[in-house]
């Protein structure tokens, strides 16, 4: 007589695959594969917006300028793993990983990635997310609290491993973007208005 099988685990049964997800995803909002299960974000405050548009161009103009890369946004996917898909506020892909770069997504693991928080996520960037960039050999990861640096959490590798790092006269010194930093008073300045001028960034980084 045929043994009858244990019903799938709800979980199990709806896992997606990375390619079931590229063909379900849907544009907006903002979707993620996190082991196999589509996670939906929710939209983004402007607080969240403003910092990382600042972020973007800065980074943005300045490996331009220095012929370093490529910067992506939020609308373009990495491929990290099967079961594993993100989309990062903000990542840089050094030139000699170019070829990770596809018509539709990234195949790869980038060299930076910075994501600002929120409530509906900032468990999984700083939990399930932070594992499997640190598994895929990421060098550097920004987990970026839009309210202030005290819920900011800055990451680099050590040893195969993503180790926290502390501010050094109060700015994280990239160890994949050669030459950049990041002053904090740049997101947070002390007027509390929002990020400072993205031409004075520039300035400070010695590119304008």
């Amino acid at each position: 007589m045929a043994v009858a099988q244990p019903a799938p685990r709800v979980e199990d049964r709806d896992r997606l695959s990375a390619d079931d997800f590229m063909e379900l995803a849907p544009d907006k909002p903002k979707a993620e594969l996190i082991d196999g299960v589509m996670i939906m974000s929710s939209p983004a405050t402007v607080l969240h917006e403003t910092q990382q548009l600042f972020l973007l161009k800065v980074l943005g103009f300045f490996v331009e300028v220095k012929e370093l890369g490529i910067v992506l946004g939020p609308n373009a996917p990495i491929r990290l793993a099967p079961e594993q898909i993100f989309s990062p506020d903000v990542m840089f892909i050094a030139a000699e990983h170019k070829s990770i770069v596809t018509e539709k997504e990234v195949r790869g693991t980038p060299d930076l990635v910075a994501e600002f928080l929120s409530a509906g996520t900032a468990r999984y960037d700083r939990g399930r997310k932070r594992e499997v960039y640190e598994q895929a050999g990421l060098r550097e990861l920004w987990l970026i609290d839009p309210y202030g640096p005290l819920g900011s959490r800055f990451y680099q590798q050590r040893d195969d491993r993503l180790v926290e790092i502390d501010p050094l006269n109060n700015q994280i010194n990239s160890v994949a973007v050669p030459g950049f930093f990041l002053r904090l008073n740049w997101l947070w300045p002390e007027s509390g208005s929002g990020p400072v001028a993205s031409v004075l960034a520039l300035r400070e980084l010695g590119v304008i």
